[in-house]
């Protein structure tokens, strides 16, 4: 949906919020391929792998909330992307029998301290929040009325459920200025009110007309090509061994014979 409403942008400006990994599951990752760059926060320990993916990005290791301070991040080794500085969301999980595998305190900042100091006047083409639960404090941190991103996309359900939790807080979205253009089931995406003649585009969902591939389609792609990268090479070393090695072991072959028969007496 993304891609298609903002096709006509070469190279815009991203706020990933909850950003998780820099590639896998990433709703920024294609924007960045396409010559994108925007500000990504994460509080979990991913500097490394973000810096090395990803390194024109700006990325804050740290959890975005309504003041700063400092909080705690649970984390869940198996399933990262369910990590979370929500109790209400642990205490979910813990019904579930999921419980998280450790704790850790992490540093915590507001949207507005982060966009006041990295963004340097670009414009937000499109902002999104990802944050396990705690969608309404990041909202608190955010000045949509001095902050214009083009589109927000947020996560609107109950975390790992279809059930709607939006009523908690998009009051704080609407009332800034955005009306909602579309839900996936997951996600809800808000369109700013002087951006409405972008509101035809989000008229129907992903269809044959958008021709795209999902991202596990593009990675068995990439996997397949290096499998025939590799089959390629070894049938060039399997000719070169027909070419050279074999011919010499039959010619080798050959004047053995040879010489058995000269050597035999009759």
């Amino acid at each position: 949906m993304l891609q298609r409403v903002l096709r006509d942008v070469e190279q815009g400006c991203y706020l990933d919020i909850g950003a998780c990994a820099p590639i896998m599951d990433s709703n920024t990752f294609a924007f960045y391929e396409r010559g994108w760059r925007g500000i990504c926060a994460e509080p979990l320990e991913l500097r490394d792998a973000w810096v090395k993916a990803r390194p024109e990005d700006i990325f804050v290791n740290a959890a975005i909330g309504k003041e700063p301070g400092r909080t705690t991040i649970y984390v869940y080794q198996q399933m990262a992307q369910l990590s979370t500085t929500s109790k209400e969301t642990v205490d979910f999980w813990e019904a579930s029998k999921l419980k998280p595998s450790w704790s850790v305190e992490v540093p915590v900042y507001t949207i507005n301290s982060l966009l006041e100091r990295h963004l340097g006047g670009r414009q937000i083409h499109f902002a999104s929040i990802d944050v396990e639960g705690m969608e309404k404090d990041v909202l608190l941190g955010f000045d949509l009325r001095k902050y214009r991103p083009w589109i927000i996309i947020i996560e609107s359900t109950m975390p790992g459920t279809q059930t709607p939790c939006h009523e908690n807080w998009e009051s704080l979205i609407t009332e800034s200025g955005y009306s909602m253009a579309y839900s996936d089931s997951v996600n809800r995406f808000y369109l700013a009110n002087e951006k409405a003649d972008l509101l035809e585009r989000f008229r129907f969902p992903p269809n044959a007309f958008d021709r795209f591939e999902l991202a596990a389609t593009i990675e068995a792609n990439r996997k397949c090509a290096l499998l025939e990268m590799e089959n390629e090479k070894l049938n060039a070393e399997l000719a070169q061994y027909k070419n050279t090695v074999l011919p010499k072991r039959s010619q080798k072959r050959s004047f053995n014979l040879f010489k058995f028969f000269t050597d035999l007496k009759f």
